[in-house]
C-alpha cells in the first residue's frame, strides 16, 4: 500500500527521511495538529529533548486513538526555534522514528505560540 519514493535523478535523503511516500489507496487519513511539549496536565516541559519527547509520546497518543501507529506516519514537519535546538529533536526524532523514515521537513522559525514552546510535530497519517 505505500511506496518510498527516492528518485536516482536528485540528492539523496540528508538525515532520516525518505524524499517521498507513496501511499494507494488509503483506507484511513489522520490529520494531527502540531504538537508541542507539553504534559497531559497541560504543562510545558523544560528544554528542547524533552519537550520533543513529550511531543512524540502526545503523536502516539494520538495514533493510537485512532487505531494507527508510527508505522502509518506519511508526513512530518518540525518546527524548531532556534538553531542551537536543531541537533536535540533530531536525536529524539531519529530514536522515535528507528527506522520508519517518512518524508520529513525541519523549519527552524523565531518562535512558537507561546516563549516557552522550543519544539511543534506536525503529523499525517495514513493506512
Amino acid at each position: 500500500m505505500k511506496r518510498v519514493i527516492n528518485p536516482h535523478a536528485i540528492a539523496p535523503p540528508a538525515s532520516a527521511y525518505n524524499h517521498g511516500l507513496l501511499t494507494k489507496p488509503v483506507a484511513a487519513l489522520l490529520t494531527l495538529s502540531g504538537q508541542l511539549g507539553e504534559a497531559p496536565d497541560g504543562t510545558c516541559l523544560a528544554g528542547a529533548t524533552d519537550q520533543a519527547r513529550q511531543a512524540w509520546e502526545n503523536i502516539r497518543a494520538i495514533l493510537t486513538e485512532a487505531d494507527m501507529g508510527l508505522e502509518d506516519v506519511a508526513k512530518v514537519t518540525s518546527y524548531i526555534v532556534g538553531q542551537e535546538n536543531i541537533t536535540a529533536y533530531v536525536a529524539v526524532h531519529k530514536e522515535v522514528m528507528g527506522d520508519l523514515l517518512p518524508p520529513w521537513t525541519l523549519v527552524v522559525v523565531a518562535a512558537l505560540g507561546r516563549p516557552e514552546y522550543l519544539i511543534e510535530v506536525d503529523v499525517t497519517a495514513a493506512r
